[in-house]
């Protein structure tokens, strides 16, 4: 059974429009949605609730103060059932069409192999320059850092014994699959636009040169103590 965990923290408006994609795109899959509520400060809980009732293949999980990103769905995979893991986001950006194209690629690979998504038509000066960052510490090339969806087979979710709480956690995933030699393959997605809300890793200038100090920080960090 493939487990999907989505992150909802504010994302009340969006979620009705997510579900009703999901609903298409799980028919006939043997799945379950896990959707975290991750600390959200608006009605999402009661959407959530709500939507739990009408989908039978909707679990909720629910985190009642937000810590961070990568929590959220580390609290989601802990609840998860399936033996094929994956994540992605609730904010309508990500199309869950790739949850279903990722599945069918991972379906015909071998057991070791995190596929993940890569934005296509998508230029991000700062996104390139994480990369050159992470390619000169970890003599290893990382392909789209938070292109979404992530999937993976349980065993990977073992490896990560100190996964970080924030948004580091696309990051780490892809480190963790390159360093126990899982295969990381990336199949071509669209990065939409957002119809409502706001993004949560950078509100200003200020939370996106902290969001970064902290990103540059957590890889010195991985680099030379570990993780």
């Amino acid at each position: 059974m493939l487990s999907i965990i989505v992150p909802c923290y504010n994302e009340e408006r969006n979620l009705p429009f997510l579900l009703e994609r999901f609903e298409k795109v799980l028919q006939g899959m043997d799945a379950e949605l896990i959707l975290v509520n991750n600390g959200s400060t608006d009605n999402s809980q009661q959407v959530l609730e709500k939507i739990a009732k009408e989908y039978s293949f909707v679990r909720i999980a629910i985190v009642a103060k937000n810590i961070g990103y990568g929590y959220g769905i580390m609290t989601g995979l802990k609840a998860a059932k399936g033996g094929v893991l994956a994540w992605t986001h609730a904010d309508m950006q990500c199309d869950p069409e790739d949850i279903a194209k990722a599945y069918d690629v991972y379906k015909k690979s071998d057991e070791k192999t995190l596929v993940k998504g890569n934005r296509q038509g998508r230029f991000s000066l700062l996104t390139k320059s994480f990369h050159v960052v992470t390619a000169i510490l970890f003599f290893r090339r990382f392909d789209d850092i938070n292109g979404q969806p992530k999937m993976f087979p349980r065993s990977l979710l073992d490896e990560m014994k100190n996964p970080p709480t924030g948004f580091q956690l696309d990051f780490y995933v892809q480190y963790t699959a390159k360093k126990k030699g899982y295969r990381v393959l990336s199949i071509p997605v669209k990065f939409g636009v957002r119809k409502f809300g706001y993004s949560k890793w950078a509100t200003g200038m200020k939370s996106r040169i902290k969001n970064v100090a902290r990103f540059l920080g957590y890889m010195l960090k991985l680099r030379f103590i570990g993780g």
